[in-house]
């Protein structure tokens, strides 16, 4: 066992240096969570019987969102946030 645990969201120890950031031309992010989040509301129309299950665990997930990619920065884009929200953090990504 060993008393390593993992830095907290924003925390940028284990990101990019700027020059290699610079160099390179990452995606837009989405977090896992959201990512989960999301197939959850899509399962939702095809199972009533469990909408209220999904929609809670979607909500659990969207909450757990690390809002930034730990090794480049890059906010999630996920329309869940409201700050600073998928345009501005699309903004703050490119720098357009």
């Amino acid at each position: 066992m060993t008393d390593w645990t993992p830095p907290p969201p924003g925390d940028t120890r284990e990101q990019l240096p700027d020059e290699i950031l610079a160099a390179i031309d990452s995606p837009p992010y989405t977090s896992t969570a959201c990512e989960a989040a999301a197939l959850c509301a899509e399962a939702m129309p095809g199972r009533l019987d469990l909408a209220d299950e999904l929609g809670a665990a979607a909500d659990q997930l969207h909450a757990r969102c690390r809002l930034n990619n730990k090794f480049t920065g890059r906010l999630c884009v996920c329309g869940c946030h409201t700050a600073p929200g998928p345009a501005a953090a699309e903004e703050i990504n490119t720098g357009e």
